[in-house]
């Protein structure tokens, strides 16, 4: 339990450096008293979107008076140097320096399968905020593929359509997961918006310790059970 020792955070989950806290992150963060390595995680957009336990913000005003708040959480428990990679929408593309500071980086999430929409212009990726905070940034010495840009295998959501991580309704590709998680971070990786638990498995199949934190039960339960897959 030494990942979280010296916080007042009870988890739900523990075992082999895995650690599942459930629980509104915007609760959560204020209370933990460790420093971790590394936040990867991919928050709510700010698009509108119905989750179990959280209606989406519609303007990029109303999101970033929730989100801002959290991000600030963010910051303080990374460590001088940590690696800071956030999920967003290029629908706010305009405003993440302000939000997020200038020395941001675009990480571009690129998808093999595009659910195609009635626009000109079809999204083909995502944009991925990352920043190493103030300080020598902690990463691997010899990043295997350190380019900023990934091409994801959406297509098996599609084609993989019972498996767990598909039972949440915004999967991210545990490949695209892994690359950020390997060639741009060391050591405890924090998602406080862990849904399937995605960058969790990531985690544990690179031998890396995890604080996840989830809000919505059944969510948390789905990446539960993909970590106990994992951990067998």
């Amino acid at each position: 339990e030494e990942i979280i020792a010296n916080s007042s955070i009870k988890p739900y989950y523990m075992k082999d450096g895995i650690c599942l806290i459930l629980g509104d992150c915007r609760t959560i963060l204020p209370q933990l008293d460790v420093k971790v390595d590394a936040v990867i995680t991919d928050p709510p957009f700010g698009i509108g979107f119905k989750y179990n336990q959280h209606k989406d913000h519609q303007t990029a005003e109303e999101y970033w008076a929730w989100f801002g708040p959290i991000y600030q959480e963010i910051l303080r428990v990374t460590k001088d140097g940590g690696l800071i990679a956030i999920w967003q929408t290029q629908l706010n593309f305009k405003y993440f320096w302000n939000w997020f500071g200038d020395d941001i980086h675009i990480y571009i999430g690129a998808k093999n399968f595009v659910q195609l929409r009635k626009t000109p212009i079809n999204y083909g990726y995502d944009p991925i905020v990352m920043k190493y905070k103030s300080g020598t940034p902690l990463r691997p010495l010899k990043p295997k593929r350190n380019i900023d840009f990934f091409v994801a295998n959406t297509a098996k959501f599609v084609t993989e359509k019972n498996s767990l991580a598909k039972q949440h309704p915004c999967p991210r590709p545990i490949d695209q997961v892994t690359q950020i998680v390997e060639n741009f971070s060391i050591g405890t990786v924090l998602d406080p918006f862990m849904g399937s638990g995605t960058t969790g498995v990531a985690c544990k199949n690179l031998g890396r310790e995890f604080i996840g934190i989830e809000i919505d039960k059944t969510y948390f339960k789905l990446a539960q059970q993909r970590m106990k897959d994992v951990l067998l």
